[in-house]
Parts: structure tokens; sequence; C-alpha cells
């Protein structure tokens, strides 16, 4: 949208749309509820659910000094019954985020798997970095859910990503880059192949070429230089890639970590939702910084909004 140019923009335009609700799978560690507090002072959270262990709950709640409602704490004993809260929240209505908090990964995710609306489940992040795409915002996925990156798999990652594009950034026909290490279709090299055929499909609300290596996604100066190849849809993409499908998650997760070690030191910004879904859900690790986490709701809630209205507009309009 006009009122987005980078990451850290999400954080405004998250809060001049309704307030989303959030239910936070494992609600009883501090720095998810000082969090949740901080997105609610910025007008991107309205109401807070936690799910978990009370007495823990309670003692996060108290040492953070935020408010919660409480019946707006599901008790639950033990992990699994933490997840199975989650997962009964979720299908009541009114959420609008799921926030992985204290809750493990591996006890989470299948529950969220009841909850798949889509055939493929992928993390789609986006991000700016003054050396890619000379800072321009980019999309890259799948840094953290796919592990068997098959050819239908990729083409609902490429699906998935471009929604993301176009739902929170306005991007209406994304250009998508197949990453490889090689523009050249190469026996010995799978992904050229994978790259070359997701590019022969057709996509009526995306551009896709394939196989293209980082630069000549994203760097006009080396299109230039080295030519552009002969792919389909070239011409549009090279060098202004909207969005980067990496061919596995390894490569992904490489792309991904260096994008996180650059925000520590202020070069680079970046925010993840996972898709497919019948809400957002928001993994986000303990190690990234609060500008990540934050931006990270922020994304979620923008998507939430955008696409069915969320339940903090729905509360609005009742309140109307």
């Amino acid at each position: 949208m006009d009122d987005i140019h980078s990451v850290t923009d999400l954080v405004e335009a998250a809060g001049g749309l309704a307030a989303s609700t959030v239910v936070v799978a494992g609600g009883d560690r501090v720095e998810d509820l000082r969090l949740v507090e901080s997105a609610r002072d910025h007008g991107i959270i309205d109401r807070i659910i936690l799910a978990g262990d009370r007495e823990g709950i309670e003692r996060a709640i108290e040492e953070v000094g935020i408010e919660i409602d409480p019946k707006d704490i599901l008790a639950a004993e033990g992990p699994e019954a933490v997840a199975d809260a989650t997962l009964e929240a979720v299908r009541g209505g009114g959420i609008d985020i799921v926030l992985k908090g204290s809750l493990s990964t591996p006890i989470l995710n299948p529950r969220m798997l009841k909850l798949a609306v889509r055939p493929t489940m992928s993390l789609v992040t986006v991000f700016d970095a003054a050396p890619i795409a000379g800072g321009r915002i980019v999309l890259m996925t799948d840094a953290g859910f796919t592990t068997v990156c098959t050819m239908e798999r990729m083409a609902d990652m490429v699906t998935n990503a471009a929604d993301v594009a176009r739902v929170v950034l306005g991007m209406r026909r994304p250009r998508v880059a197949i990453l490889s290490a090689n523009e050249k279709l190469i026996k010995s090299l799978p992904s050229t192949k994978m790259g070359l055929e997701l590019a022969q499909r057709d996509w009526p609300d995306a551009a896709v070429c394939g196989p293209l290596s980082l630069d000549l996604a994203t760097d006009p100066e080396s299109v230039e230089v080295k030519g552009l190849p002969e792919l389909p849809n070239a011409a549009e993409v090279a060098g202004w890639a909207d969005i980067l499908v990496c061919p596995n998650l390894e490569s992904a997760n490489v792309l991904y970590k260096m994008l996180t070690a650059m925000n520590k030191y202020g070069q680079a910004s970046l925010a993840s939702i996972t898709m497919g879904f019948s809400v957002p859900y928001s993994i986000i690790s303990r190690a990234d910084t609060m500008e990540t986490r934050m931006v990270s709701i922020a994304l979620c809630s923008i998507y939430a909004q955008r696409t069915h209205g969320g339940a903090g507009q729905a509360e609005q309009n009742r309140r109307a």
C-alpha cells in the first residue's frame, strides 16, 4: 500500500486499522506479554487471550503489570492441553492471530494443521536491507515451515507469498524469482529444472521467472552486466523481483539468518507470517529483536483485517 515503504511502516499501518484479537499459546512468558502489551499500546492488538498454566500466567501478568480480563486466561495443565485450548479458542471464533508463546513448536504445529485451509503451509518473510534490491521491500519464502519442497508445494509457496504481497503491500502483480545457483538448466542442479518448470506455468496474478541467482533476481546492474537471461518473464522480473522463492528450507533459512544478523546491527528489518491457516500464525523466536517481533505482529494483524475484516473490525462494527 502507499503508506508502507519499509518494513517498520507495518506498525503504523496496522495501528490505523481495527485492532486484532490474539491468542498466545503458552502465555506465561514475560517477553511475550511485553510484546503484546506494546502492540496494544500501538493500537495493533485489542484483546489478549492467554492459554497455559494459570499460576505461570498470573506471575507473568503481575511482573509485566499488564491488564488481562480474567475470562481471557485459558487455564490448561500440560503442553498438550495448552495446544488443545489454543485450537478450541480459534475454532470458537473471534481470534485474528495465533502467537506461539512458550509452548513448544512440535507440540503446537500438529494442532495448527487442523486449522489448515490451504494445501501447503509456508512461512513468508517481508524484509528490507540496504545491500539487497536497493533497500526496497522484498518477500522471501520459506525459511521455517516447508521441509519437503515438491513441485506442487513450491507452486503453493508462490501463491502464499503472492497473497501477502497483494493484501499487505498492494502489489497487484508481484514479480517472483525462483532462486537457484544459476540461470541456466543444469542437470546436476535440480533447482534449475524446478525453477524453469514453475516459470513456464500460467500465473494470472504474478510474473514468475526462474531459475535466477540472487543477484540476477534483485540487482539491475548485475542484469546489465551479465545480460538478460533467456527465461519466461525475465524482462519483467530480472533485477526487480518482489518475491524470492528459495529452492529448499536450508537455503531459505541461511538467507533468513543472514537478515536476522543484519537486523541486530541496524542493517535490515524483517517480519514473518505463517500462511495457510484459517488465521495468521506467528512463530516468533526469543532470539528475534523486539523490532522483528513487533513488525511480525503488525504484519499478521494487517493481513487479518484486510482479508476477513478481523474480529476487531466485527467488534468495531457492533459498537457503531
